[in-house]
């Protein structure tokens, strides 16, 4: 890998994962106790966002990804993409998705990108599991924006290696036909824009 193109794929791929573990995270950690559903078009915003973070804390990533927008799914394949592509050695894709090379990746669906993109991430986060566990969200409710996309809002209190950290955020959800799926959080969308836009570069 290049010198100068190694350091440029460290230092983004460890805001990245921090910043889609913490908004990914954040609005599924609502109710240990919540119980898995199947989709339903008269699912509420809030009841989605539970369905949506249980799976998360059971780690099951590829039924978190059925929960995610297409358009959502496409933006973490543009990503890893992009930064494959920027090193020939295959070390990032390895790092990234467990895969030697483009051309597996392009071998996989964009669910498959997604879990296991989100299942590397999360596996590189020191004291996840516990943050997990101990973390506090609670709901608050959920603006509509039109009739296909809606805003849920809940407040997050999350330890990591000690250091408690509180926020209130928002989970945006698109409807993909009649369900709602989960949309990238728009700090995380514009970083994936940037990031893949430096292939032009």
């Amino acid at each position: 890998m290049p010198t100068i193109a190694r350091p440029f794929v460290r230092r983004r791929w460890a805001v990245l994962c921090g910043a889609i573990c913490l908004a990914a995270l954040a609005p599924a950690l609502v109710s240990q106790d919540a119980r898995r559903a199947a989709p339903s078009a008269a699912d509420t915003p809030e009841a989605f966002a539970r369905r949506y973070i249980v799976t998360l804390t059971a780690g099951d990533y590829a039924a978190n990804a059925k929960l995610m927008h297409p358009s959502a799914l496409a933006s973490i394949r543009r990503f890893v993409t992009v930064l494959g592509e920027k090193d020939p050695s295959g070390a990032t894709l390895k790092q990234l998705l467990d895969v030697p090379d483009t051309a597996a990746v392009r071998a996989l669906t964009d669910e498959q990108v997604y879990e296991r993109f989100l299942r590397r991430t999360m596996g590189a986060q020191a004291g996840l599991a516990e943050a997990m566990r101990s973390a506090k969200v609670d709901v608050l409710g959920h603006v509509d924006e039109g009739a296909d996309v809606t805003h849920v809002l809940y407040r997050l209190r999350l330890t990591v290696e000690g250091v408690e950290m509180r926020k209130v955020d928002v989970l945006t959800l698109r409807r993909a036909g009649a369900e709602w799926r989960a949309m990238l959080s728009a700090d995380i969308d514009n970083l994936v824009a940037r990031l893949a836009g430096a292939r032009a570069t």
